[in-house]
């Protein structure tokens, strides 16, 4: 596939079918990734890989989290803090979920889910709907791999940014090979629940996950938010 036709191409796929993807063509996917820039070739990520059994079993709980969350969403007064307490529902994860966006990015945030619902057919107004398909998030959308994300805590700013460049290497070569990607920030936010799985050191950081699989033909993965333009993001030097 031409480098072009990559970019144009990619895009989150939010339903896989279940074909399996190889062990080789993940550790091709992560070798390509590796050619990214990073701080001093510092590399400051670690990637944890989940399939069958224990994706499986991480869906679970993290399933187990959100359906908590959603009932106590649904309490009111002094019941919603107690049940918020006690619950265990309440994000673990290592970094706190930022959901407070500036104006300018709210306004396009507000965009993409009018876009991403329009094309499900979910109205605004149906919560229960909405829920369902939030809920999706945490069974990886039924892709047969789970990848989750960790940076190193001590220089969390400058790992991001590796780890930014890491990921789009591993999602444009996903797309180039025919696969499927989506990056995922929900799944850090019950990090505690993820991290027991995974022999990893505590420096490290869950900051999200990414399912990776073959897209199937659901009218979901038609959906692309518009980009902006040149012209927007870009200052010129008189």
């Amino acid at each position: 596939m031409e480098f072009q036709d990559v970019l144009t191409k990619r895009n989150s796929t939010r339903d896989f079918t279940d074909q399996e993807v190889s062990d080789d063509l993940i550790k091709t996917l992560l070798a390509d990734a590796l050619k990214a820039p990073s701080s001093s070739n510092t590399q400051s990520y670690r990637v944890a890989i989940a399939k069958g059994v224990t994706k499986d079993k991480i869906a679970e709980a993290l399933l187990k989290k959100y359906d908590k969350g959603i009932e106590i969403q649904r309490l009111k007064g002094v019941s919603k803090i107690v049940r918020g307490i006690t619950s265990g529902a309440l994000p673990n994860g290592d970094f706190k979920p930022d959901i407070h966006y500036p104006s300018e990015q709210k306004r396009r945030a507000i965009e993409c889910g009018k876009g991403l619902y329009g094309v499900l057919g979910i109205e605004r107004h149906d919560r229960a709907a909405r829920d369902a398909w939030m809920r999706k998030n945490f069974e990886f959308f039924n892709a047969p791999v789970a990848m989750f994300i960790f940076v190193h805590g001590e220089r969390a700013e400058y790992s991001a940014l590796d780890t930014g460049m890491f990921l789009q290497n591993l999602m444009l070569s996903a797309t180039d090979k025919g696969l499927g990607t989506c990056a995922q920030a929900s799944v850090a936010m019950w990090g505690g629940d993820v991290r027991p799985f995974f022999d990893i050191e505590d420096k490290y950081k869950l900051i999200c996950g990414v399912c990776l699989g073959y897209p199937s033909n659901d009218k979901i993965n038609s959906f692309q938010p518009e980009k902006r333009t040149v012209e927007e993001i870009c200052f010129s030097v008189a």
